[in-house]
C-alpha cells in the first residue's frame, strides 16, 4: 500500500508539472504571435508615415522648382533651407535664388509657402489654453415689457452688440474672467536624415522620378520581395512590403 501511495504521489507531482508547462506553452502561443502582429502593424504605420513626409517634401520642392528630384536627401535639405531663409527674411518670396549642388537655382516662392510647410511638417497634440476675457455687466431695456434686464456681455464675443448705436443698454460693471479652452496645437519637427530610412530594414526608401518633364515621382519601400525574421526560435516576423506612393497616391489607400 505504501509503495502504491508513493507511486501515485510521484505521478501526481509529474502531472502537475506537465500541466504547468503546457499552460505556459499555451500562454506563449497566444501572446507572442499577438505581440509580433502588433509590431508588424507598428512598423508598417511608421513606414507609411515616413513615406508620406518624403512625398510632402517632394511636393513642397516641386512648388518651388516646378519639378521633382530623385535625390531625397537633397530635397529635404532644399526645402528646409528655403524655410530657414523665410525665417531670416520675411520678404523672401517670389523670384529667389538658392545655391544647391554647386550652382544657383532659380525658384519661385509662393506667398504662403511657409504656412503650408509649418502645417505639413508638424504633429498635432491636444492642449489647454488659458486666457483672460473681459465680461461686461449691463442693463438692457426691453421695449415689449417696459423693463430693464441685467445681461452679461463678452468683451470680444458681443462687441457687435454693445457697439451698435441702436443698442438700448448701459454697461454698469466690468469683470475679468478666466477661460480654459481645449485646443489642438502643432509641434514642428525637422526634416532629418532618419526620415530617409525604413524603420524595419534600416535601408533607405527608394525614390524614382519619371516622365519627360520629371513630373512623376515614386517613393517605395525597400521591402520588395518580402521580409522575414525568426523570433523566439518557433515564431516568425513576416511582412510582404509597405507599398509605395506615386504623386501623392498611396498604394495602401486603394
Amino acid at each position: 500500500m505504501q509503495e502504491q501511495q508513493y507511486y501515485n504521489e510521484k505521478w501526481s507531482f509529474v502531472i502537475k508539472w506537465i500541466a504547468v508547462i503546457l499552460l505556459v506553452i499555451l500562454l506563449l502561443v497566444i501572446f507572442i504571435p499577438n505581440n509580433i502582429w502588433k509590431n508588424e502593424d507598428n512598423m508598417r504605420q511608421r513606414s507609411h508615415w515616413k513615406m508620406n513626409q518624403l512625398w510632402d517634401a517632394q511636393r513642397m520642392y516641386h512648388k518651388l522648382t516646378g519639378y521633382y528630384d530623385a535625390d531625397m536627401e537633397g530635397v529635404l535639405w532644399f526645402v528646409s533651407a528655403v524655410r530657414d531663409s523665410i525665417l531670416a527674411d520675411s520678404e523672401y518670396i517670389g523670384d529667389q535664388t538658392i545655391y544647391y549642388k554647386g550652382e544657383d537655382i532659380n525658384i519661385e516662392v509662393p506667398k504662403f509657402w511657409f504656412t503650408e510647410y509649418d502645417t505639413v511638417f508638424s504633429n498635432p497634440y491636444h492642449a489647454k489654453d488659458t486666457s483672460l476675457v473681459g465680461v461686461y455687466t449691463a442693463v438692457e431695456y426691453q421695449g415689449e415689457t417696459g423693463t430693464w434686464d441685467t445681461v452679461y456681455l463678452g468683451e470680444n464675443k458681443d462687441r457687435y452688440k454693445y457697439t451698435d448705436t441702436l443698442w438700448e443698454g448701459v454697461i454698469i460693471d466690468t469683470t475679468i474672467d478666466t477661460i480654459i479652452e481645449k485646443v489642438i496645437k502643432y509641434k514642428h519637427f525637422n526634416l532629418v536624415d532618419s526620415l530617409l530610412v525604413c524603420p524595419l530594414t534600416n535601408e533607405e526608401f527608394n525614390v524614382k522620378v519619371k516622365g519627360k518633364e520629371s513630373d512623376t515621382v515614386i517613393i517605395y519601400s525597400p521591402i520588395r520581395g518580402g521580409y522575414t525574421d525568426r523570433k523566439y526560435f518557433f515564431f516568425t516576423f513576416k511582412d510582404t512590403g509597405h507599398g509605395f506612393i506615386m504623386n501623392g497616391e498611396a498604394s495602401w489607400d486603394k
